[in-house]
């Protein structure tokens, strides 16, 4: 435990002041307790101080409080936890869940006793809550049983997560709990930014519990804008993720990864960004070899970042369902926490069920996802983004709806205006479950002329918690596969956008 009180205390400027609040949150949340009543007193002023101020402190601060307060048991302590290491990302959380698994062996241990001593010869509980509160006895074996139905919930609970159940008319405290951690963290509310401003101001990141399904047709930008994001999460916000591919294999995928960290602003006086088919034929110069060795590979490989963690499909399996995905993807989270889950694509999932028709099979399989998104690591759920690919009778209607038609490219031709407004959750009606169990639902889109112009268009067609955002293009660097925000003031050159592009990735 000393080292997670450490972990929410900022002592040198290394320390990350938003994830050290991050750790309060969790710990806070986490329902564990200190042996000490030193720990315990640190910990009271910790939660004041975040209450107060929405920041952690720094540890002189602590110290000088209780230096003030002339409690010298204490102030040795803080002396004590100086020396300690703090847990970061995945250390914190795994430590944290083993504490907590320690934690919910005690109270199974004396859940079990005074329900044996309710059957033998019965006890006194309050129940209830503020006026209503009361004392009732509970004898005998029936009586026994409720009292574990009852308080296991408490027990099984994930350690940073949310409550499984629970009587809303009864929870009133639980409920000012939850509402003044929320008001007191400035993160609260958000999730993992994909690294598109329009779409993050908007939606504020996938979130814990929800389902976010992206769809385009064959080639228009879902992988790439799948890792352009889990790029982004783990060189920008620190964070792990997990991407089942069961399209790309993992070689492709990572030289992809490598190619668009050629493209980083930090090399921008260095190199210009590398060309993804160029690292895949093996056919760079010796400048850019010299480059692709000497920064790209180091940095990337340097342990500074988030872990991009790509699964693919078991060889050995001829059908690979969304209990498969989830068993492996908690076997991996028990060893390396991430934040963020990817699924590429809904088509290539197998249904747990045998079904003859397309419909109720991808219908399963995007049910079994928002299951997943909910209940994965014991209700402590994840958010789950997944591909979804747009049929071609639905790249038919957007077409239209785009204001293009075959011919309009011929020569002489007056081109007509064309609308950002390509989809809508009509074009996903053969799989209706898109649109129920999904949380938000966003698509993208390319033509040849957004090809031309080194940009791609991206859609909100459904958002269940915030408004959806506009219509907006975000800027792609074809030879690297690299999206950015279009204004991004890196993104300047794009008179190589058009060069051919392979339209499958």
């Amino acid at each position: 435990m000393k080292s997670l009180l450490r972990s929410t205390l900022i002592v040198d400027p290394s320390d990350n002041p938003e994830q050290f609040l991050e750790h309060f949150h969790l710990l806070e949340g986490s329902g564990l307790g200190f042996q000490t009543p030193e720990d315990n007193a640190i910990w009271t002023f910790v939660q004041d101080f975040v209450a107060q101020h929405h920041h952690v402190p720094d540890m002189s601060t602590v110290q000088a409080h209780f230096e003030r307060t002339r409690e010298p048991t204490v102030v040795d302590r803080i002396t004590g936890l100086r020396a300690t290491r703090p847990k970061t990302r995945g250390d914190f959380l795994r430590h944290l869940e083993d504490q907590n698994e320690d934690r919910r062996r005690v109270l199974i241990s004396k859940l079990l006793q005074e329900a044996s001593e309710i059957t033998s010869k019965g006890i006194t509980v309050e129940v209830g809550e503020g006026r209503k509160k009361e004392k009732k006895i509970l004898q005998g074996p029936i009586d026994a049983v409720r009292y574990i139905l009852d308080q296991s919930h408490s027990i099984v609970t994930p350690t940073v997560g949310s409550k499984l159940s629970g009587n809303v008319m009864g929870d009133r405290e639980d409920f000012l709990k939850e509402y003044n951690r929320v008001k007191a963290d400035p993160l609260a509310g958000v999730g993992q930014f994909v690294g598109l401003e329009q779409m993050d101001d908007a939606l504020r990141g996938a979130k814990r519990n929800e389902l976010w399904l992206h769809a385009a047709f064959t080639g228009h930008m879902k992988s790439s804008l799948m890792l352009n994001w889990a790029y982004n999460q783990a060189v920008y916000y620190k964070h792990s993720v997990l991407i089942f591919s069961l399209e790309m294999p993992y070689n492709q995928c990572r030289r992809l990864l490598y190619a668009m960290h050629s493209a980083h602003e930090k090399f921008a006086d260095i190199h210009p960004p590398l060309d993804y088919e160029k690292i895949r034929d093996g056919r760079l110069s010796d400048k850019e070899e010299q480059f692709l060795r000497d920064f790209v590979v180091p940095d990337m490989t340097s342990g500074e970042h988030g872990d991009i963690m790509i699964e693919v499909a078991d060889p050995e399996k001829i059908d690979f369902t969304v209990s498969d995905i989830r068993s492996r993807a908690e076997t991996i989270y028990a060893k390396s926490p991430f934040r963020l889950m990817f699924v590429d694509h809904a088509l290539l999932v197998a249904p747990r069920g045998t079904y003859t028709s397309t419909t109720e099979k991808i219908n399963e399989v995007i049910r079994d996802c928002k299951k997943m998104a909910m209940g994965f690591n014991k209700g402590m759920g994840m958010a789950v983004v997944l591909l979804f690919q747009i049929s071609r009778e639905g790249y038919r209607a957007a077409l239209k709806a785009r204001g293009v038609a075959e011919g309009d490219s011929a020569p002489g031709k007056k081109a007509r205006p064309q609308s950002n407004h390509v989809y809508n959750l009509t074009f996903l009606s053969y799989a209706n479950e898109a649109e129920r169990s999904s949380d938000i639902v966003t698509a993208s889109w390319i033509d040849e002329e957004l090809i031309k112009k080194g940009q791609v268009l991206l859609q909100c067609l459904k958002s269940r918690d915030q408004k959806p955002f506009e219509p907006f293009t975000a800027s792609v660097y074809w030879p690297s596969r690299r999206l950015k925000t279009l204004k991004d003031p890196h993104v300047e050159d794009v008179s190589k956008a058009g060069q051919a592009i392979d339209l499958e990735v």
